[in-house]
Order: structure tokens, then C-alpha cells, then sequence
């Protein structure tokens, strides 16, 4: 927004609509910001940054805010059909209104509303009462119509797209836009075009052009209508016949500006209000982030800025050197007397490594306790030799030592739990080791990333920042090396520990509230010394192996190349580039571009179901995508994963799981991704023969079979699902007779291979289209199926039909142990936004329900695989399998542990099935 700063000698007054301003504000904001209670607010969000960013280009002595009052009765009594096209408001955002007016109270900013009268007409009275109080008025809203009230002294901001792009109205600027129409004639100008989003009828067919160039030829509306007949054609006949409409719809646009309303612009200032008040009542909103911007403005001229004082502060902080041993005993002190007094700390790691750097200076671990943040220091290579520091065991060094005593003994919160079990389990299995991640009792630790995420799965980010604002209604005070830090500020990782403290009880307070204490406790939680322990295991690949079929590839790779090139007719185009690829296909070969959309950059997309649908027909595209696939293997894969064992002494790939990453609470794996591994590609398949068990082992694969349809058909209570489960028949082959009306015994390969997809297209809330992309069928045809499906299956459509509508009430969907996922999606205008939402709540309650069923067992089998001494070891989760290494000679007793584990997890009206297979590699065990 442009800094416009008014004279020196008139008061500047700003006056907002706020109806307008809140619609914009709830649909630029996604919907996906609540109060700590629940309660929406991103349109309360999306008006204080307008709010802000007006104060700060306008720097106005005073502010006051008009809202509409009631149905507006002094237009509906001109024109009873004004606006009555327009939607009921949405429920989210009508609920928003009472929270902004008791806002702008608390922030001493006049509210002015009238029975009947709408907020541009309020605003207009104020504009003519400001101007004739010699003010300089600033007129914030979204209508144009208000363009009319323009002048020397009143000026218009209007909010262009969004909330940050504004334009300021003069005289002149409207004049421009209008082509000649000065605010006085905007009236008329609305007269002729009318206004489709108000019902104001205007003359048919005369829209802005015609309508200017009227005006500008006869002056104003009443001379064009007594020129009437001086206008030819269609044109003139409308307008002779719909002079009426034209003189209503000018009355109905006048922006009116004698409302009952008054506001003393010599008594209202702006900032007035009081700190404590705003910083509380943003915080009660969980807006905080604001309110340094608020109790900012608060400073008088030449005076420091009122700061919001921190919801938490940093204690003293304690030292414990392991080069010199000071300051050892007195922090170790404090750190047993917190947890010997039952007390939670927290802890974070902080290693000092710049970006992109494999080791750092010193080691610090950071202990956040009631009294004081302990810094447990050590050189981050090197010797040190073992301290004398009584009642924690330092023979693995003063870090691993500390938190060896917090995993055992104390309560330990921390953003990233996992980090601090490898602290004293390093994931290269070739170091020793100071505990087992599996002594981590689950009743002990609190990952507050994993709670926050668990409270708004549908973020992408959980950081310090947005923890504090969020649960602590707090900024973060500045940490080392920030702007604005002091010279004694501590670091981030110091910071980061006192957080986790703070914020431990707010976020379990949260976790009650939401229903997510049974999925955090019951479920995250005991998982995390699991994957732990999972990531030290690692798996044993062989880089030789994954080197020769790289220089493989390499060879096809560049066959493909030259022959694509060669049908391309061009030997130089870069292959890997959409822009020269999109040239070379659809300019210089002439692929159908039918159907296709141009990229922002203006070429036709080359994606993967773009071209999937050409190399039907296209040799070429055929080879593109076969280039592409051997090329991603190679990269991805078979060049990495080779070095990425050779980092660690024990030669093993160390994956790593993450807990946050999905909405769907699924794992995902990253460094190296190896959930992804093309699981039906040939090249897929070949990768993982790198991967073996060991000498004297094999891998061992125990899948869930069909679990998200075994969901479906236990959540939905179809009986016919249900028999065709509990009988033990082809659940595909029933499906296909049931669809196509055909006795089992003459289903084919074919049809059944069709109810397959339209099974597992059920789930995931695949309507007709997506069907006949993945059949490649007609769309008739799909929606056929599909119609035919829920015939056969009417249990299914009730249930997904109230699945989905549960979800628009409540805003998320459930799983069976809790698990909730927030669908913003089914509150967006775009139709396709929805439709995505409405899939998502189909969806959740079998594929999150899969994700919480096999994170139990993975703990289960975890425990049990300790318990009972076995030598075998967990190394890898895929979706709904978990992979084992496993002695030749635990096979069997291993098997039937695991598939008791993961079958008894829950008791489904159907049986829960886990089907076990072997392989000297990964590759032959599947």
C-alpha cells in the first residue's frame, strides 16, 4: 500500500466498511486458522493486517469502523429486489463478526452501525461530515460504487485482489477509469450498466463503454434520456424502454449520506487503547503474532516502542564445560534435583554446523528445567576424556551422558525427541551406543512438534515461531545472530528448550480438548523410540551392485536419447527441459494440443499424464518416458544410495522417518526416500536386489492385505462387503459379478481387473472422471460403474455420503483411534477445491485409520522383538508392510509373532489379514 501522507493542517480520518473488507478478508485468508477454542479467524486475520498496513500508509489521527445493520431496508424500499441474489453468509464467517467488533473495542476504534442501513452509506455520511470537520478522509472499502463520493479531501481505497493490492481514488483517478465519468456522474454512469452483484437492473444491454460514452456525449443521465431518441439501433430502443429502470437504478446507486449515525471527529484518536487489553485480547484469539505491531503504534513521537512482554522467559543460563569440567557439577545439580522432583524438563540439541557444513565447532545440549537452562558443552570432534560427574555415567561423553540420565530417569519434552535418543544411539550402528532407544518410555517423552502437528495436521510447518504465537499467544523473543538480538541473547537451540517448556502444558491442554490424547499418547509417542531404533539398523546395500547397473542405465539412457532426437529431427534439444520439450513435440512435430493447458511461462505442459496420453499413439512419447523413468531411477537411486552408505562406518543406508510430514498421519521417509521406490516398475524391482539381509539372513515382508477396503467395508457396516470378506472369497471377482450383474464363475481377468479400480477408486473418492482416465474408459461408462457400485454396495454410499457431511460441520475427518484431519478444501469457493475436499473426507477415515493400525503394530512388534531376545531386526516401514532382516533360523517364530501383532491390532467386523513372504534381497521378498 502506497504511503500517502495527507497536509499538515487537516486531521487525517480513516473509515472502513467492514462488511466489505471482512468478505474480502475470509476469502483471501485459507481457512485453516482457529482460535485456541476452535472458534474460525481468518478473516478477523486477514482485516487486522489490512487494518495495519492502512495505519501504516495513512498514519490517520483517527479511525472508526461501519458495519451494515439488519436487511438494507432503505434500498430494498426503492428496489425490493436489491441483492436478493446474494448467498446466505457462510456460517464460518458470520460467526467472525461478533469476534472483530469486540476486537475493535478493545482497541478503541468507534463501531457505527444503523437498523437498515448499509456500511456505504454510513461511510458516506461520515466522508461529508469528516470533509466539512476539515478532515482528510480515507474511505476503505472494496465497492466502487463509492467512487462517488470523491473529492479534494475524500479519497478512496479500494482493495483490488486480495488484501495487499489497493488503488487510491481521486477526482482525477476515477475520472481516468471512467473515461470522462467524475464522481458526481458515477450515479448516472451505474444508472445506464446497472450492477449485476447489487440486482440493479440499468438499461439492457449498455454496459461501461456504452454507458461513458453516453454520458460524455449528452452530459448526464437526464440529458441522455432526453436525447432518447437520438440513439439508434437496439441500443436506443432499450433505452427509451427502460427509462424508469435507468432513473431507479441511479437513486438505488446514490450512496446516501444522511444515516442516523454521528461520530464526534474532534474526541476520536487513534491509538487509544490500552496494551494489557489488546495483547490480551489477541491472545485469546491466538492472532499474537500481531501484537507487537499493535503496542508499537502506541509510542509517543520520538518514543521507544511499547513491547509486548514474552510469555516465557529465558532463565539463567548454568554451563557445563567438558574441556575444562567448569560448571560441570553445578549444572548436573540442577538437572537431577528436576528430575528427582518429578519435574518436566526440555532439551534441545544445538551443534552450531553452518548450512550445508558436516560438522560444527562444539556440541551443546541444552536443558530447559523450572530454575535455569543448562548448557552441556563438548567439543564437536575430538577426545574428551570421561568427567567425574556424579550420578550421570560421562564414559560416551558429558551430552550423551546428560541425556542418557534424562531418557532413563527424568520427563523429557522437546521439539524432536528422535534427535535426542541418536544423541546416545547414533544411527551409524558401527558406534557404540549409550542406551537403547527402546528404553525410552513412551509415558515420558513429549515432542511438541508431533503434538502441534496432531492439533493442525493440514500444516506443513510446526516451528519455534509458530508454536509460541499459537499456544503461548507470544512472539519469540530474538535469539542469537537475529535481527534485533542483544549482544547476550541466547541461541536458538537455548530458546527452543525453554519453548518446549513453556508450551508443554498448553499444547496437552490442547490435545485434551481436541480428542487427540489417546492417538499422542497411545500411538505417536511409543512409536517414537521405534523409528529410532529403526533408523540405527539402517539396511545393507551393495554398492558395487548399484554402480554396475548405473553404468547400465547409462547406456540405454543415451541409446534413448539419440532416438528420440532422431524422431525429433533435432540432435541437440535437451530432453530433461519441458520448454524445449514442449517446442520440439507440439511445434516442431505437431502433437494434438487438444485439450492441453499452457504452463505460466506459456508452453504446452509436458507431464506425466499429458504425455501418458500421447505415447498411445506417438512412438517418441513412448521413449520420453522411458528416458524419464531410467533416468529418475538413476539419479534418485542408483547414484545415491551407494554414498549414502559409504557416510557411516557400518556401510548401511540410514533412512530417515518422519512423523509430521503427511496430513493422513502415513510415515514418510526422506535421505534416502525409500517408501518410494517404484513398487510395480521393473526398474523398481531391480533396485532393491542391491538390498540384502546379511549373511545367514533373509528379508522378511509382512503386508496388511486390502486393509483400506477392509476399513471401508467395517466402517460402512455393508453387509454384502462384509459377507464377502468373512467368506474368504475374491473380494474383486464378487465385486465385478455384483457390478456387472454375472456369476462369479464367468468374471473375467478384465472385468475383474475393472472392479479392482473401482474398489480402490471407492476409497480414495474417485468420481466418474478419474475412473475413465484410469480405465480408459468412456465417461458414461465410469459413472456407470460407479452407480452400478453403490447399488451393490448401498451401505457404502450412505456411509461416504455421511462421512462427507460430517466433515463440512465439524471441518475435519476421523479416524477410528481419533486421528483428525483438517479439510479447509470443503469451505473454498472453486468448485474443484471442494470436490479435492470432499474426496479428502472419504478418504481419511480408511487410509488414516491403515496409518494408526500399523504404527500400533510397529510398536508391538518392536517390544516383542526385545522381549523375546529375537536377533532379528525391524529396518523398514512401506505404507502397510513392515520388512524385516531376519536369521534363517527365527523365520518361522518370527512370522507368526508379526502377523499375530498386526492382525490383533483391532477387532474389525471383518478379519484384519497379513500375508508374510522371503527373499535373500529385498527384491525376492516381495
Amino acid at each position: 500500500m502506497p504511503d500517502t501522507p495527507a497536509s499538515d493542517t487537516r486531521r487525517v480520518f480513516a473509515v472502513i466498511d467492514g462488511n466489505s473488507l471482512m468478505h474480502r478478508a475470509y476469502h483471501a485468508v485459507p481457512p485453516t486458522m482457529n482460535a485456541p477454542d476452535g472458534r474460525p479467524t481468518n478473516a478477523i486475520f486477514g482485516f487486522l493486517n489490512m487494518f495495519l498496513k492502512m495505519v501504516d500508509a495513512f498514519h490517520p489521527d483517527g479511525v472508526a469502523v461501519a458495519f451494515d445493520r439488519g436487511k438494507p431496508r432503505v434500498r430494498m424500499e426503492m428496489l425490493p429486489q436489491y441483492k436478493a441474489q446474494r448467498p446466505p453468509m457462510d456460517p464460518d464467517l458470520r460467526e467472525q463478526f461478533p469476534m472483530i467488533k469486540k476486537l475493535l473495542g478493545e482497541l478503541s476504534v468507534p463501531i457505527l452501525e444503523a437498523e437498515g442501513w448499509e456500511g456505504d452509506d454510513i461511510l458516506g455520511t461520515l466522508a461529508r461530515a469528516g470533509e466539512a470537520a476539515g478532515c482528510d478522509m480515507y474511505l476503505i472499502t472494496g465497492d466502487r460504487d463509492m467512487y462517488q463520493l470523491s473529492t479534494d479531501h475524500v479519497r478512496i481505497v479500494g482493495t483490488k485482489k486480495g488484501l495487499s493490492d489497493v488503488q487510491i481514488m481521486t477526482p482525477e483517478s476515477v475520472e481516468d477509469l471512467y473515461h470522462g465519468i467524475t464522481p458526481a456522474l458515477v450515479p448516472d454512469f451505474y444508472g445506464l450498466k446497472g450492477d449485476s452483484s447489487d440486482n440493479i437492473p440499468g438499461v439492457p444491454g449498455i454496459g461501461p463503454k456504452k454507458a461513458s460514452a453516453l454520458i460524455n456525449q449528452y452530459g448526464s443521465l437526464d440529458e441522455v434520456i432526453a436525447h432518447a431518441d437520438e440513439v439508434k439501433g437496439k441500443m436506443g430502443e432499450n433505452l427509451r424502454a427502460h427509462i424508469d429502470d435507468a432513473l431507479l437504478s441511479r437513486r438505488v446507486a446514490t450512496i446516501q449520506t444522511n444515516a442516523p449515525v454521528e461520530l464526534d471527529f474532534d474526541a476520536t484518536s487513534f491509538p487509544a487503547y490500552d496494551a494489557a487489553a489488546v495483547s490480551s485480547a489477541l491472545g485469546e484469539l491466538g492472532i499474537s503474532a500481531m501484537q507487537n505491531r499493535f503496542l508499537a503504534l502506541l509510542a509517543g513521537e520520538g518514543g521507544a516502542p511499547v513491547q509486548a512482554a514474552p510469555a516465557f522467559e529465558l532463565p539463567a543460563v548454568l554451563r557445563a564445560d567438558a574441556v575444562t569440567g567448569r560448571g560441570v557439577d553445578e549444572a548436573v545439580r540442577e538437572m537431577l534435583r528436576a528430575t528427582g522432583e518429578g519435574e518436566w524438563v526440555a532439551a534441545a540439541i544445538d551443534d552450531d554446523r553452518e548450512a550445508g557444513a558436516l560438522f560444527g565447532l562444539t556440541h551443546t545440549l541444552w536443558v530447559a528445567t523450572s530454575r535455569a537452562l543448562l548448557a552441556f558443552e563438548e567439543p564437536e570432534t575430538g577426545d574428551v576424556a570421561p568427567l567425574d560427574a556424579p550420578g550421570i555415567d560421562t564414559a560416551h561423553g558429558l551430552v550423551a551422558g546428560a541425556l542418557a540420565h534424562l531418557l532413563a530417569e527424568g520427563k523429557v519434552a522437546s521439539p524432536d525427541i528422535k534427535a535426542l535418543i541418536h544423541e546416545v544411539v547414533p544411527v551409524d550402528s558401527s558406534l557404540p551406543a549409550a542406551a537403547d532407544a527402546l528404553d525410552a518410555d513412551p509415558a515420558r517423552i513429549f515432542d511438541t512438534t508431533v503434538a502441534a502437528y496432531l492439533l493442525d495436521s493440514a500444516r506443513s510447518s510446526f516451528d519455534d515461531a509458530y508454536i509460541a504465537d499459537t499456544y503461548l499467544h507470544a512472539p519469540l523473543p530474538p535469539a542469537a545472530g537475529e535481527e534485533g538480538a542483544p549482544e547476550d541473547a541466547a541461541p536458538a537451540a537455548a530458546r527452543s528448550a525453554a519453548l518446549a517448556l513453556a508450551a508443554l502444558e498448553p499444547l496437552a491442554e490442547a490435545l485434551d480438548r481436541e480428542g487427540a490424547v489417546q492417538v499422542f499418547t497411545q500411538i505417536e509417542m511409543p512409536l517414537v523410540p521405534v523409528l529410532a531404533d529403526m533408523e540405527r539398523a539402517g539396511m545393507l546395500v551393495d554398492p558395487e551392485r548399484l554402480q554396475s547397473m548405473s553404468d547400465k542405465l547409462s547406456g540405454q539412457i543415451d541409446e534413448l536419447a539419440g532416438r528420440i532426437r532422431s524422431l525429433a529431427g533435432d540432435d541437440s534439444f535437451n530432453i530433461a527441459s519441458p520448454m524445449q520439450l514442449s517446442h520440439i513435440l507440439f511445434d516442431v512435430m505437431g502433437l494434438p494440443t487438444k485439450g492441453l493447458k499452457k504452463t505460466q511461462r506459456g508452453y504446452y505442459s509436458t507431464n506425466a499424464r499429458v504425455l501418458e496420453d500421447l505415447a498411445r499413439d506417438h512412438e517418441v512419447v513412448r521413449l520420453i518416458l522411458e528416458w524419464r523413468e531410467k533416468t529418475k531411477i538413476k539419479s534418485t537411486y542408483l547414484d545415491t544410495l551407494g554414498p549414502l552408505a559409504g557416510q557411516y562406518g557400518d556401510g548401511r543406508v540410514h533412512t530417515t522417518y518422519n512423523q509430521t510430514i503427511t496430513a493422513t498421519g502415513r510415515l514418510s521417509s526422506s535421505n534416502p526416500n525409500l517408501q518410494n521406490i517404484p513398487t510395480r516398475s521393473e526398474l523398481g524391482h531391480t533396485v532393491k536386489t542391491a538390498f540384502s539381509a546379511g549373511p545367514g539372513k533373509v528379508f522378511l515382508a509382512v503386508d496388511y492385505s486390502q486393509i483400506e477396503l477392509r476399513l471401508l467395508a467395517h466402517l460402512s457396516g455393508d453387509e454384502h462387503l462384509i459377507r464377502a470378506f468373512n467368506e474368504g472369497e475374491d473380494f474383486h471377482a464378487e465385486t465385478a459379478a455384483r457390478v456387472f450383474g454375472i456369476p462369479v464363475e464367468e468374471v473375467t481377468r478384465e472385468l475383474r481387473s475393472r472392479a479392482k479400480a473401482v474398489n480402490f477408486g471407492i476409497v480414495y473418492g474417485q468420481q466418474a472422471y478419474g475412473l475413465s482416465q484410469s480405465l480408459d474408459i468412456p465417461m458414461a461408462e465410469a459413472r456407470q460403474m460407479i452407480d452400478r457400485y453403490f447399488e451393490a454396495y448401498p451401505g457404502v454410499r450412505a456411509y461416504l455420503d455421511r462421512t462427507v457431511a460430517d466433515a463440512k460441520r465439524l471441518g475435519y475427518a476421523e479416524t477410528m483411534f481419533g486421528r483428525r484431519r483438517p479439510i479447509p478444501e470443503l469451505k473454498m469457493r472453486v468448485p474443484a477445491q471442494r470436490a479435492f475436499g470432499e474426496r479428502t473426507a472419504m478418504n481419511h477415515p480408511m487410509q488414516g485409520s491403515a496409518a494408526d493400525i500399523i504404527k500400533i503394530a510397529m510398536a508391538r512388534v518392536a517390544r516383542r522383538l526385545r522381549e523375546e531376545g529375537f536377533a532379528a531386526r525391524m529396518v523398514l516401514q512401506v505404507h502397510d508392510e513392515l520388512d524385516f532382516e531376519c536369521p534363517e533360523g527365527e523365520v518361522e517364530r518370527l512370522t507368526e509373532m508379526v502377523r499375530a501383532e498386526m492382525e490383533g491390532v483391532v477387532e474389525l467386523r471383518v478379519p484384519l489379514i497379513a500375508e508374510a513372504s522371503t527373499g535373500v534381497t529385498w527384491a525376492d521378498a516381495k
